[in-house]
This record gives C-alpha cells, sequence and structure tokens, in this order.
C-alpha cells in the first residue's frame, strides 16, 4: 500500500514537472526560438511517456486516488496544445526554407489514412473537412494523396492558414486542396463535406459537432481524435453527444498512436 501510493506522488510529481517544463519553453520561445530544438525533444519524451504501459497503469491508480486531476489534467493539455501550435509553425517555416525535418510526436500522428474511418472509406467523390489544420496540414496532404478527394482544411488561426497554404503549394501542388479561415458556418462548401476530421486538440471540437448537425447532410461520417484516460494529457477528452443527434458508431483505440478515434454519424431511426 505504501509503494503504491509512493507511486502516486512520483507519477504527479513527473506530470507537474511536465507541465513546468513546457510553460517554460512556450514562455522562453516567445522571445525567441533558440529553445525550439529543447521542445521538440520534450514532446517525443511526452509522447513516448504517455504510450508506455507502466504510465498508464500508474494513471488509473493517480485517477481514483485524488479529487484533484482536473487540476492538472487540464493544464497540461492546454499547455502542450499550445506547444504543438508552435512545433507546428516551426515544422511549416524550416519546410519552406529547404528544411526537411521529422520527429517522434509527427511520426505517430501521420499514420495512414485508411485507419481514420475505420469501414466508412473515402473515395475520389467524396469531400473532406479537418477541423483545425493548422499550420503543418499533413492529413490534408496524406487524404489527398491516398484517395483522391477534395479536401477543405479551417482553423482559425491567420498564421496557420498562412503556413498551411505555403506547406500544401510545397508537397501537394496538384491536389484538391483548400484552407481558409473560417468557422463551420462560414464555410460555402459545408453542404457537399462527406467526412469531417477533428483535430485531437481542438477544445471546442464537441461544440463544433453539435453546430454541425444542422449544417450538413445526413449521411456524412465524423472521425473525432480525442485521448482518454493518461492519452487526455495531451488530447482533449471524448464527451457524450446529444442522444436525439449524433451516435457513435465506432470507437477506434490503439495502444500505440497518441490519440484514439471516435466516429459519429447522425442518429436516425434505424441506426442505434
Amino acid at each position: 500500500m505504501i509503494k503504491m501510493q509512493q507511486n502516486t506522488n512520483e507519477f504527479e510529481t513527473r506530470l507537474k514537472h511536465y507541465q513546468q517544463q513546457f510553460e517554460h519553453l512556450y514562455e522562453t520561445i516567445q522571445q525567441g526560438e533558440r529553445a525550439l530544438d529543447d521542445l521538440e525533444q520534450l514532446i517525443d519524451e511526452y509522447s513516448g511517456y504517455i504510450l508506455d504501459d507502466q504510465p498508464t497503469q500508474q494513471y488509473e491508480h493517480w485517477r481514483t486516488s485524488t479529487s484533484e486531476q482536473q487540476l492538472l489534467i487540464k493544464p497540461l493539455a492546454d499547455i502542450t496544445a499550445r506547444c504543438v501550435k508552435l512545433m507546428e509553425s516551426t515544422r511549416a517555416r524550416r519546410l519552406i526554407h529547404g528544411q526537411l525535418g521529422s520527429t517522434g510526436y509527427f511520426d505517430n500522428i501521420e499514420h495512414c489514412i485508411s485507419e481514420e474511418f475505420g469501414q466508412f472509406e473515402i473515395t475520389p467523390e467524396d469531400t473532406v473537412l479537418l477541423v483545425g489544420s493548422g499550420a503543418y496540414p499533413m492529413t490534408l496532404v496524406q487524404i489527398a494523396q491516398e484517395t483522391g478527394a477534395r479536401v477543405i482544411g479551417i482553423d482559425i488561426d491567420e498564421e496557420a492558414v498562412r503556413y498551411g497554404r505555403q506547406v500544401i503549394d510545397i508537397l501537394a501542388p496538384d491536389a484538391q486542396i483548400e484552407i481558409h479561415q473560417k468557422t463551420v458556418a462560414e464555410l460555402e462548401a459545408i453542404r457537399e463535406v462527406t467526412h469531417v476530421i477533428f483535430s485531437s486538440t481542438v477544445e471546442m471540437k464537441y461544440d463544433i459537432l453539435a453546430e454541425l448537425y444542422d449544417l450538413t447532410d445526413h449521411d456524412i461520417v465524423v472521425s473525432m481524435r480525442y485521448g482518454d484516460g493518461l492519452k487526455s494529457i495531451f488530447n482533449y477528452p471524448k464527451q457524450e453527444t446529444h442522444p436525439q443527434y449524433w451516435t457513435c458508431v465506432d470507437d477506434i483505440t490503439r495502444s500505440d498512436q497518441i490519440f484514439d478515434i471516435a466516429l459519429y454519424q447522425k442518429r436516425s431511426e434505424g441506426r442505434a
């Protein structure tokens, strides 16, 4: 019992240390980019920690032994989302200036798009929307190249949209890819969208999902990237949806991936 409590205390201390490191590096990089390599290494280390079996087990015990977990989990998800945004912008700038590179974190999330929608195949006739496309929109490139579908990215951040367009021009200049600084309600082609992907670091993704109900056609399929359990310290978690609107038709959990995927369709009488 004493050993278990000691492990729990060490686990919480480790998370607090990560939070302090991310906050320090984030603030340091605001003054200059010298600490970017340190942040890149920290994100890779953090990703590996989240996917390790031992911390995952420690998290479950810690979760049941404290009532203050959200005081640490939510701030960690917030600061890591901001740091990932910084790294995406850095990666985009490096590509634009001819400096190709890779990291463990980005390698992990850039999986084969065929896994994203499970049984719901994307065809060249489809239109796919990525909410939260970011400054380095590899998901858009992968979908366009692997499926031939029309692909649209939206992001509320002006810099992310600007960098994202430049990245597309370099990596997939002939693909059907467009990126807009718009909300889902402002997107002219929203009724043409057949598939939607939500980035796991979009905090308001379930609010946007609720908004999509009246904006989209009945057969739309939504891929919600999320993180529960220990993964919630790096991704915003899965939430319940309105029982009359959306139903989760598949939950794709993967122990070797930094986020999991919940697939949603609009609820109907013939769909449980």
